[in-house]
C-alpha cells in the first residue's frame, strides 16, 4: 500500500495517467485495502525465504529462541519477514510480510508484539499467531524504534510532531523557517484509551542536541534534535527515554510529565565513576531487575569509534552512575546506527549489531562468545531478542522422547499432535540434525480443527561409534507464506565401552601469542556429576608454563554446543619462545560413563616471527557446517594467498589458491567424508584458522 499511493499521486500530479488507467489503479487499491491483513509477499516454497544463517560460533548458548523481524533485505528475491529461530538456526515460526518490522518480542502473557507497516503500528499476535490488537499513536507521526508494555498492560508508544521555528534566533546562520521535529510519548490503557501524552517541546531545548553529531546541523531546514530511539517503563510511575542526538537518557514522571533526572549530554546531572568516555548516540535503554541500567553505546563520537554495551549502577539520590561493565566484541564492531541489547535470564547478554557483520552476538558473563550469527547477505534485523517459546497452534502429548537402549533393529515411538487452530492444519515436514532419528509415518498429513493424529518416530544409531544420541525433531506446517513448527527433544543409547579421546587441535610448534587453545574430543562428554558447560569447564582445565613450578596461566574456557570441542582463551597474550602445558583433570566422561583417557599436551609459542591468529575481520568462511560448497569471502583487498584444508589427523586434504583481486572463492568439499576439518591460511604474517564441520 505504501508503494501504490505515491505512484497514484505521482501520475495524477504529472498528468501521465489516463483517466481509465487511474480508475483501474483506484480499483486495485480498493481491493488491496479490503483484503489487506498484514499483506504477505508471494513466491515459492516458504523455505526459499529463510535467511541463510552462518553460525560463526556456538558454545552452549542460553536456552530459548531468537525473535526478530527484517527491517531490510539484501538478497535478490528475498522477502521481508517476522521469525522465531532456535539456537541451531532452524525456524520454528516464519511469516513473510510485505513491510519492514522492528522490535519483536514476547510478553509475559504469551502475546508477541512488533512494529509493522507504513505508517507504523504496534501489532500483537495471540497464542494462535493471529493478529489480536493494533496500537497506533494519535495526532502525530509514529516513531517505529521502540515500545513497551507495563505490568498492568498499558502501552508506551513514541511519535513525532513538527513545528516551524526561526532558528536564526538560536544560532548564527539558522534557518528562519526551519521544520523542527519534537518527540511525542503516548501511553494507552489495555482498552486503547489514550491516558497520557508528553511532548519534548515543553521540556527540552532545541539546542540540547549535540552540534558535534554528524546528524545535527542547527542551520538546516529540518532539525531532528531529539531522535528518540528507545523507551521503557522504569516503574509504575515513570519511564526512560534514549535521545540519540542529545546523547542523553532521561527519566520522566508519568503522573506529571516532569523530568526527574537527565543523564549524559549538555544537561547531564550525574557524576560518572569508573568510566572515562561516557556514551554517545546510544540505543536500547533497559532497566535490569537489580535496578541497573543497560544500553547499547554506538560510540559515534568516541575516539576510536567503537560500539559497546554499558551497564551502570545508578544512585538516583546522589546522582552517581558507576560503570559496572563495558562489553566490547573482539575484534570490536562499530555500528554507527541501530543496535540492541538484552540481558538474558541466565546472565548472558545478547547484542544486535544493526545491519553490520556479524548480525548478533550472545556473550557469556565474562565476555566470551556463547553464540554468534551472521545473515547480512540475506537481510538485517536491527533488534533481536530471545525467549523460551513453543507454539500453541498445534501441540504434542510430550516434548521429550527417550527411546531407551538400542540393540539391532530400529526403535519406534508414537506421538500424537493436536490442532488447536480454528482451521485445518497440514503437517508437511520433519527435520532432524542427525541421521539417527526420523519419522516413519508418511507426510504430509492434514489435521482438522480440534482433531489429533498419531505419528510414528524411529531411532537407529547403527554405524556410530558413540553410545549416547540426542537430537531435536522439528515438525513443521509449511505453507507458501508461513511456517509454524513444534520441536521434540529425542534421546537414545547403545552399548559403548570405548573411552573418549582428546587431542590438541592448535598445533605444538610456532603457536601464536594470542592463541585460542582448541581441544577436540572424539565424542560428546560431560562430568561425572552432570553437564559440562561454560560454568563448569574451567575447573577441569590446567594451563601453565612448562616445569614443575611453572606459573598458571589465567584463562576463560567454553565448550561448544555439541560438547566435543573445548576453547581456552588466555586472559592475555602468552610469552614468546615458551613451552606451555595444557591438560584435563579427571572426572570427564562420555554419556555412557566411560572416563576420558588422560590428556596432557605441550606446545611452544613463536620464537621471533610476528604471526598471530587473525580474527574474522578480513575473511569470512561460510556456510558452517557445510555439505558441498564452502565459500571464502575476503572483507578487504589482501591480495592472493594459499589456504589448506586439514583433516582431524592433521593431513592436508586440499590446497586452494585465492587469487588476487577475488572477493570470494568457492571450495568444493562434497567428496570429503563427514567430520571436522581445519582451514588454515596465512598472508603477510596474518594467520587464519577455522574449524569446519562437514555434514
Amino acid at each position: 500500500m505504501e508503494v501504490v499511493f505515491p505512484l497514484l499521486f505521482y501520475f495524477l500530479k504529472t498528468g501521465g495517467m489516463q483517466l481509465k488507467n487511474c480508475y483501474i489503479l483506484l480499483a486495485f487499491i480498493f481491493i488491496v485495502a479490503l483484503t489487506h491483513k498484514e499483506c504477505l509477499a508471494q513466491g515459492g516454497a516458504i523455505s526459499e525465504y529463510f535467511p541463510e544463517i552462518n553460525i560463526l560460533e556456538s558454545n552452549g548458548p542460553a536456552e530459548g529462541e531468537f525473535f526478530f523481524g527484517a527491517k531490510g533485505i539484501t538478497a535478490t528475491g528475498a522477502s521481508l519477514y517476522i521469525s522465531i529461530i532456535d539456537n541451531y538456526g532452524t525456524p520454528v515460526f516464519f511469516r513473510k510480510t510485505n513491510n519492514a518490522t522492528a522490535s519483536m518480542r514476547l510478553l509475559d502473557d504469551g502475546r508477541i508484539g512488533y512494529m509493522f507497516g507504513v505508517p507504523r503500528k504496534l501489532i500483537f499476535l495471540d497464542s494462535l499467531m493471529e493478529i489480536s490488537e493494533r496500537f497506533a499513536v494519535q495526532g502525530c507521526r509514529p516513531n517505529p524504534h521502540d515500545w513497551d508494555v507495563s505490568k498492568d498492560g498499558n502501552v508506551l508508544l513514541m511519535g513525532e510532531s513538527s513545528r516551524t521555528v526561526d532558528m536564526s534566533q538560536y544560532v548564527e546562520g539558522g534557518n528562519p523557517s526551519a521544520e523542527v521535529l519534537d518527540l511525542v510519548v503516548q501511553e494507552f490503557d489495555n482498552e486503547q484509551n489514550l491516558v497520557f501524552s508528553w511532548n519534548s517541546a515543553e521540556h527540552f531545548e532545541i539546542t540540547d542536541a549535540n552540534e558535534n553529531s554528524p546528524y545535527v546541523d542547527f542551520t538546516e531546514s529540518q532539525l531532528d534534535y531529539v531522535h528518540a530511539n528507545s523507551i521503557c517503563y522504569d516503574s509504575d510511575t515513570s519511564f526512560l527515554i534514549s535521545s540519540r542526538h542529545m546523547d542523553e537518557i532521561t527519566k520522566v514522571d508519568l503522573r506529571t510529565g516532569d523530568i526527574i533526572w537527565r543523564m549524559g549530554g549538555k544537561r547531564n546531572q550525574f557524576q560518572f565513576f569508573n568510566d572515562t568516555i561516557g556514551f554517545s548516540h546510544q540505543h536500547c535503554i533497559r532497566k535490569l531487575e537489580n535496578g541497573n541500567l543497560l544500553f547499547f553505546d554506538n560510540g559515534n563520537l568516541h575516539n576510536p569509534q567503537l560500539s559497546s554495551v554499558i551497564e551502570y549502577d545508578v544512585d538516583e539520590v546522589n546522582k552517581i552512575a558507576t560503570l559496572v561493565k563495558r562489553l566490547y566484541r573482539t575484534p570490536a564492531v562499530y555500528s554507527n546506527h541501530e543496535g540492541k541489547v538484552q540481558r538474558l535470564s541466565n546472565g548472558n547478554t545478547l547484542v544486535s549489531w544493526g545491519p553490520y557483520w556479524p548480525s548478533f552476538t550472545e556473550f557469556f558473563p565474562d565476555g566470551t562468545i556463547a553464540t554468534e550469527w551472521d545473515y547480512t547477505e540475506h537481510s538485517f534485523a536491527p533488534r533481536i531478542e530471545k525467549y523460551m517459546w513453543k507454539t500453541k497452534v498445534f501441540e504434542s502429548n510430550v516434548d521429550t522422547v527417550d527411546f531407551g537402549n538400542w540393540v539391532s533393529d530400529s526403535l519406534f515411538q508414537n506421538l500424537w499432535f493436536k490442532n488447536n487452530s480454528p482451521d485445518s492444519l497440514k503437517l508437511t515436514t520433519v527435520e532432524s540434525r542427525s541421521t539417527y532419528f526420523g519419522i516413519y509415518s508418511e507426510l504430509p498429513v492434514t489435521i482438522a480443527s480440534g482433531d489429533s493424529v498419531n505419528l510414528n518416530f524411529w531411532f537407529n544409531p547403527e554405524g556410530s561409534g558413540t553410545g549416547y544420541f540426542e537430537d531435536v525433531l522439528t515438525i513443521a506446517s509449511d505453507s507458501e507464506n508461513q511456517r509454524i513448527a513444534r520441536q521434540i527433544n529425542v534421546f537414545g543409547r547403545k552399548q559403548d565401552n570405548s573411552a573418549p579421546v582428546a587431542s590438541l587441535e592448535t598445533g605444538t610448534e610456532e603457536v601464536p601469542l594470542d592463541v585460542v587453545v582448541v581441544i577436540q574430543l572424539s565424542e560428546p562428554v560431560k562430568t561425572v556429576e552432570g553437564v559440562l558447560d561454560y560454568n563448569s569447564v574451567d575447573s577441569y582445565i590446567i594451563l601453565k608454563e612448562s616445569g614443575i613450578d611453572g606459573a598458571n596461566v589465567a584463562f576463560n574456557a567454553s565448550i561448544n554446543s555439541e560438547k566435543n570441542t573445548i576453547y581456552i582463551v588466555p586472559d592475555s597474550k602468552l610469552e614468546k619462545a615458551r613451552t606451555y602445558i595444557v591438560s584435563l583433570k579427571s572426572g570427564i566422561v562420555d554419556y555412557s560413563g566411560n572416563e576420558l583417557d588422560a590428556f596432557e599436551e605441550t606446545f611452544n609459542t613463536i620464537l621471533t616471527s610476528a604471526v598471530s591468529i587473525e580474527k574474522k575481520e578480513w575473511v569470512r568462511v561460510y556456510p558452517n557446517p557445510v555439505t558441498s560448497k564452502l565459500m571464502v569471502q575476503m572483507l578487504s583487498n589482501i591480495g592472493g594467498f594459499r589456504m589448506s584444508l586439514l583433516n582431524s589427523n592433521g593431513v592436508v586434504v586440499g590446497t586452494y589458491f585465492i587469487r588476487e583481486g577475488n572477493t570470494r572463492e568457492e571450495i568444493d568439499v562434497s567428496s570429503l567424508s563427514k567430520g571436522i576439518y581445519l582451514l588454515v591460511g596465512e598472508f603477510n604474517n596474518r594467520k587464519i584458522i577455522r574449524k569446519i564441520i562437514k555434514n
